[in-house]
């Protein structure tokens, strides 16, 4: 599934303002799966877009979901098809400045921070926009709240809400299609002689709903990578680290295996063998951020970006354990995808669960910056 969002977009005052055909309550109950089990599947090759923003894929890979705003400032949900290559605007998610999409599920409900005030929306076919309830409806002036990922069915969104102008993290469940809603676990140490708690946002959920990954703040750092559990408990992946921040970007499907950033680092996280580093291209600087943006299903592979649009041009990868970091364009063309002449895959930010179907960033030959859906044969992402 997906991560999060780009890390400038910090803490959930985001980039939106203004949404669309607001329809405010709590009990719709999750769309009919989508796409049907008889359904074709995504067809191989490279598709560069205009839209602004590559959002995320569905799990099944049969849903690529990206952002338009190319009608002023006012951002545009899009779905591609991925068998049919067929793209579809949706419904406008607000603001570009303020608002923007997150996640994606199989039965094509997307999470977003959404409207004027920003809330923590859900959109459906069946629905429309759904702000989820308000712990704290006063918010942080024009900050109410902001919806980061969704479970696979559509059931479980996680995200952050402002108690005044504290984040604190929730879970949101619509199993009953009653919705309940919880705040997780305050976690971590707030600034030496501060009067406040310390941050926290979920940013990540697991596809099966049971674990959520984000950060909270430890004291000197701003954020520190952190899960919880589906009950709210939550801990510090590494309370002892105070040198660098960090954060979880991307979760397998049973939360099993985070991938993430500290400093300029990447890293692959399991209980059983703590961080693994992830080494950044011999041609990359040392400066050079590494962005672990997505995972498979099984946690075996790991999808991102290396580098600093300031500085250079970034490079899309794939890490798996045995091979160590590659660029994608090489395992794509190396699987016999097309890639037009002077295209870079600057950074992939969604994968489908077996990581066949791929969204993301890129610059044609021309040095235009696009975004991106690829579909790879499964082979090519064999051990």
């Amino acid at each position: 599934m997906r991560t999060s969002i780009p890390i400038f977009v910090s803490l959930g005052l985001s980039l939106g303002l203004v949404g669309c055909g607001d329809n405010s309550g709590t009990g719709a109950s999750p769309d009919a799966a989508l796409p049907g089990v008889d359904a074709p599947t995504a067809t191989i090759g490279l598709t560069l877009y205009d839209y602004t923003r590559a959002v995320d894929v569905s799990p099944d890979g049969r849903i690529a979901a990206f952002e338009d705003v190319s009608q002023g400032l006012t951002s545009t949900l899009v779905f591609v098809d991925t068998a049919t290559g067929v793209a579809t605007p949706k419904t406008e998610i607000g603001d570009v400045t303020r608002d923007f999409a997150s996640g994606l599920s199989n039965n094509g409900r997307v999470t977003a921070l959404h409207g004027d005030p920003v809330q923590a929306g859900v959109w459906s076919e069946a629905t429309g926009w759904i702000d989820l309830p308000a712990a704290h409806p006063a918010g942080c002036d024009a900050d109410i709240a902001g919806a980061w990922d969704i479970s696979a069915d559509g059931a479980v969104v996680v995200g952050l809400a402002w108690n005044g102008c504290d984040a604190e993290a929730f879970r949101w469940t619509d199993t009953s299609g009653t919705g309940v809603y919880t705040t997780l676990d305050v976690i971590g140490k707030a600034y030496a002689d501060s009067t406040h708690p310390p941050t926290n946002r979920a940013t990540v959920i697991s596809d099966d709903g049971k674990v959520i990954a984000g950060f909270a703040q430890n004291d000197v750092l701003d954020r520190s990578a952190a899960m919880w559990t589906a009950d709210g408990h939550g801990v510090l992946l590494d309370p002892a680290n105070l040198d660098a921040p960090s954060e979880i970007l991307a979760i397998d499907a049973d939360g099993s295996t985070l991938a993430g950033i500290v400093g300029f680092d990447g890293f692959v996280w399991t209980k059983a063998d703590g961080q693994t580093p992830l080494v950044r291209f011999d041609s990359a600087l040392p400066s050079d951020r590494v962005y672990p943006n997505a995972i498979t299903a099984d946690g075996a592979t790991v999808f991102g970006g290396v580098g600093d649009p300031f500085s250079g041009i970034p490079v899309a990868f794939v890490w798996t354990k045995a091979a160590g970091m590659r660029p994608l364009i090489d395992v794509a063309t190396a699987a016999g995808v097309s890639i037009p002449t002077g295209t870079i895959l600057n950074s992939v930010l969604g994968a489908s669960a077996d990581g066949t179907v791929l969204v993301g960033t890129a610059m044609d030959a021309a040095g235009n910056g696009k975004t991106f859906a690829l579909v790879l044969p499964a082979s090519a992402l064999a051990p």
